[in-house]
């Protein structure tokens, strides 16, 4: 992942430099999402042949409109060409229908639903016309996982009884993952992308020696995916070299 980001960073400063800044922008966007995410899991081939009876049934989607926020600097180099980076803070999780064997031997079907808050700093490059508004992005993003909370029932839907747990920078899950995102911003301000987290979201190699359930070594995969379907404020304009065609007043715009 390393060798990744140097790369996409020596591309970056490679395409800038050859660009004129006399049509250089900064400016700053402020972001809100609402996230659809799926997350791929399963157990291990080990714990499932010890575990026959055991069962990792689905991971419905999980929807989350709060608390999702970003502000991230755009430099567009010109009207095609640009750059994004900032700071973006998001509720990223999974939800996993499953079967176990309790204590007493017996088969119980649980819903167990993993959440954490991350802290994300994106790098991006984007294309396409930015006086229309319009244009796609594709970039990385590396992200701290601080907060943990852990729901589950014993039940596949949340009829059962209820167990809670959270935790500030909890082993659970893993310090830092990474993730690779695409994307289109529409006229308007209205933007769609796709993300996929290459990292698994939790640590497999956590064990709770109270509480079978929350035994996270079971599972040999954990990634993490969703769409966002989100709407961008311009906030502030940091930098301005004025275009050799600049938009008249009535076509400016609060999003770019």
């Amino acid at each position: 992942m390393k060798n990744l980001l140097t790369t996409f960073f020596a591309i970056i400063l490679s395409i800038t430099s050859l660009n004129s800044f006399a049509q250089t922008q900064v400016y700053s966007i402020s972001t809100g999402e609402l996230l659809f995410q799926w997350g791929e899991i399963s157990f291990t081939d080990e714990y499932q042949k010890d575990n026959p009876l055991e069962e990792q049934l689905n991971s419905p989607m999980r929807f989350t409109c709060f608390f999702h926020l970003s502000q991230n600097i755009h430099i567009d180099f010109n009207d095609r060409f640009g750059i994004y980076s900032g700071l973006a803070v998001r509720n990223v999780g999974l939800t996993s229908n499953e079967r176990l064997i309790k204590d007493d031997g017996t088969l119980q079907n649980y819903k167990i639903l993993r959440r954490s808050y991350n802290l994300g700093v994106p790098l991006a490059i984007k294309l396409g016309s930015f006086d229309n508004h319009a244009y796609i992005f594709v970039g990385g993003e590396i992200e701290l996982q601080f907060h943990y909370k852990e729901k589950y029932w014993d039940s596949h839907n949340r009829s059962g009884s209820k167990t809670k747990y959270t935790e500030w920078f909890g082993d659970q899950t893993n310090r830092f993952v990474t993730a690779g995102f695409l994307g289109f911003q529409f006229p308007g301000g209205y933007n769609l992308k796709f993300k996929y987290y290459f990292t698994d979201f939790l640590n497999h190699d956590y064990k709770d020696a109270n509480n079978s359930i929350r035994d996270l070594r079971r599972y040999a995969s954990s990634n993490i995916m969703y769409v966002s379907v989100s709407r961008q404020f311009r906030t502030e304009r940091i930098f301005k070299k004025k275009r050799t065609t600049e938009p008249s007043p009535s076509t400016e715009t609060a999003y770019r």
